[in-house]
């Protein structure tokens, strides 16, 4: 079994006409212990009321505070040799900014992934659908998918580009188009001159 994962607790960043408007803001402080201790503490107590409203059979989920980028937060389930690894991850970086927030709302997110994970299998549903918003309901938390933060002094993982050259222009291509376009599976063009985008630097 491949790893799965359910859709990420996103956010919405705030924009920036200048990235060095960004990097010149001082970077929020992790999480320290003691609200980590919180955040583990809210996460038990949504799977223990979850077994008590569903009765489903608790099993061993990891939590972490090692998410980057723009997710609060993110619920996976990897599996290797007929056994299956959960894990709830938490960005302690968002968690510390909006504290309180998260502790009421990407908590129990997260929590109902893993729950509709125990009772439906997610391969068997929709990573928002209405089994998750039903137990987002019986929580009673808010079933938003995303969340309105502003990001600055949040560490924020910069994507990898890939420059690729048409006749007329540069065209900066994802991990994932790269990807495709090196392993034969896909070719692209340029919308404008409709010619073969080709790698700048073949070497990167």
């Amino acid at each position: 079994m491949p790893e799965v994962k359910t859709s990420e607790k996103a956010v919405t960043p705030v924009t920036y006409g200048d990235d060095r408007i960004l990097d010149s803001i001082p970077v929020i402080e992790p999480l320290n212990d003691e609200q980590q201790q919180l955040v583990i503490a809210q996460t038990h107590h949504y799977i223990e009321q979850a077994a008590e409203l569903f009765g489903i059979k608790k099993t061993a989920v990891d939590i972490s505070f090692n998410l980057k980028g723009r997710s609060a937060g993110m619920y996976r389930a990897r599996g290797r040799f007929g056994k299956v690894k959960r894990e709830i991850r938490y960005n302690t970086f968002i968690f510390s900014k909006y504290f309180e927030d998260n502790l009421s709302t990407t908590v129990p997110h997260e929590v109902a992934h893993y729950v509709s994970d125990i009772a439906y299998g997610l391969k068997n549903i929709r990573p928002h659908g209405v089994e998750w918003k039903n137990i987002m309901a019986a929580f009673g938390a808010d079933a938003s998918v995303t969340a309105n933060y502003d990001l600055s002094g949040i560490p924020l993982r910069k994507k990898k580009t890939y420059t690729y050259l048409c006749q007329c222009r540069e065209h900066e291509l994802g991990p994932v188009r790269h990807k495709k376009i090196s392993s034969r599976r896909n070719q692209y063009y340029c919308r404008y001159c409709e010619q073969l985008l080709v790698i700048k630097d073949p070497q990167r």
